[in-house]
């Protein structure tokens, strides 16, 4: 085994960006050296590569996710208990309290002065309706209002999987705009620690959020790999088989920024936990086989075919030869980008669960919205029947609070290529020759798209689960 300490360098050779961090950032990495085994001409090896304290980017201001010393709950478990709640549309009055709201927020019940908006089921929109709520109760019904569920879309500016605006308003004092009967300049309360009123007890004062690297990513890269070699009469050909798995916490090389080309896949969207997308590599591809080769035709003078033509026939017949590449591959990686999707992280979006079966992906032509035909990704996309419940559509929700979503969870169409060649050259000097040559791209006209990452643009009122898919 050979241990490779490199400097700073991107996972696609380019350095990160000015100005440059400090040696604690260094990246370590092992390579395993090939040990071919050989048959002749032929080749079959393994290749590894591990790295660690990759740079990845990282929200160092992102919510906290406190700890309830009473019960042990955190804020994302607490929140998530009330998330499962009004996306299934649960009525107020059956939200039993939990610990961790009651603890942190007492002020935000009934009976010490606090608020509900109206957003949830059982609750009118447009101020407090109900005589008695817990503060578990008044936090669910604020949740709701950014969570969301059928009713919460009559408040404005609501949207599906936006919990984190749901806590600015119990955290950022005066975030709403509107004083509680409590007079606590958060809405419906402001956390409770110790005994005192404590504003930005989640959020940084002076931050929403802020980007940053950290040295803490790691991948992994195995892969065997088998070479068939042959040259004898007058044809020469390689053909290269490599089964492969590439595994990281991020594939974004460090000259990326956090919004450029619309990345959004490679920057960690829960700080508190930086393991969460820890997938398959955006570049990984399972199984990939290519060849080349050149065949030189056998007309001409001397050749099996023609031995006899003149010299001018053999000029303009003979000495030909064929080339091609060839290169198939299986699909990269894809996720579903919920859009809107701030359950976790304020700056940065989700990534989609999928909650049932896979869906069948690939390259497929169907039936578009207004009228034809077009190419997708998903065999059953639910463009023209939304309502299916075995379409792409309706098998994804919105993460949850905590959940950063599932990264590289689909497979695209893969890829296919031919091309090819035809060439004769003369030799009119002992130091020049004349070359014609005639290459074809794409031989065989094969359309294959990149998937990438794939977003949902929802409607902004629609309740979950995703309802668009491109």
């Amino acid at each position: 085994m050979v241990k490779v300490l490199e400097r700073m360098v991107a996972r696609d050779g380019v350095e990160p960006p000015t100005p440059a961090f400090s040696g604690l950032d260094t990246v370590k990495s092992k390579l395993l050296p090939l040990h071919p085994l050989r048959v002749g001409r032929h080749q079959a090896s393994y290749v590894g590569r591990f790295a660690h304290r990759l740079l990845q980017e990282i929200d160092l201001a992102q919510p906290a996710n406190l700890r309830d010393p009473n019960s042990g709950m955190t804020y994302y478990q607490a929140a998530q208990a009330l998330a499962k709640q009004y996306r299934a549309g649960v009525p107020i009055q059956n939200v039993a309290p939990i610990p961790f709201w009651e603890h942190f927020f007492p002020m935000a019940s009934s009976a010490n002065g606090g608020a509900i908006q109206g957003c949830s089921v059982g609750s009118t929109p447009g101020g407090n309706t109900i005589a008695k709520f817990t503060a578990t109760q008044a936090m669910y019904d604020m949740c709701d209002c950014y969570g969301m569920s059928g009713q919460s879309n009559t408040v404005a500016g609501s949207v599906a999987g936006n919990e984190t605006s749901g806590l600015a308003n119990i955290d950022v004092p005066n975030y709403f705009g509107v004083t509680p009967p409590n007079g606590q300049p958060c809405y419906p309360a402001c956390a409770t620690i110790t005994g005192k009123m404590t504003p930005f007890a989640f959020y940084s004062p002076q931050y929403s959020s802020l980007d940053s690297w950290a040295s803490i990513g790691n991948s992994a890269y195995n892969s065997g790999q088998i070479s068939l070699r042959h040259h004898a009469g007058g044809l020469s050909f390689d053909v290269n088989y490599t089964y492969s798995k590439s595994i990281d916490v991020g594939s974004n090389a460090e000259r990326i920024s956090v919004f450029e080309g619309l990345g959004f896949s490679s920057q960690i969207i829960n700080a508190w936990a930086p393991k969460q997308l820890r997938a398959p590599s955006d570049f990984d591809a399972t199984h990939m086989i290519n060849s080349n080769w050149v065949y030189e035709l056998p007309l001409g003078k001397g050749k099996r075919f023609g031995a006899g033509m003149s010299k001018f026939a053999d000029a303009v017949l003979g000495g030909w030869q064929i080339s091609g590449l060839w290169r198939w591959s299986t699909g990269y990686p894809f996720d579903v980008y919920a859009f809107n999707n701030w359950s976790t992280n304020w700056d940065l979006e989700s990534y989609g669960v999928l909650t049932g079966p896979k869906p069948k992906t690939g390259q497929f032509i169907v039936a578009q919205a207004g009228a034809g035909r077009g190419p997708n990704v998903f065999k059953n996309p639910g463009i023209t029947n939304p309502t299916d419940p075995n379409a792409a559509i309706n098998l994804f929700r919105y993460s949850y609070p905590g959940e950063s979503g599932q990264r590289n969870e689909l497979r695209g169409p893969g890829s296919f290529n031919i091309d090819m060649g035809l060439a004769r050259a003369w030799k009119i000097t002992e130091s020049q020759n004349l070359k014609l040559s005639w290459e074809v791209f794409n031989v065989t006209n094969s359309a294959r798209f990149d998937v990438g990452s794939m977003m949902n643009n929802n409607n902004f009122w629609t309740v979950p689960p995703l309802s668009a898919t491109s």
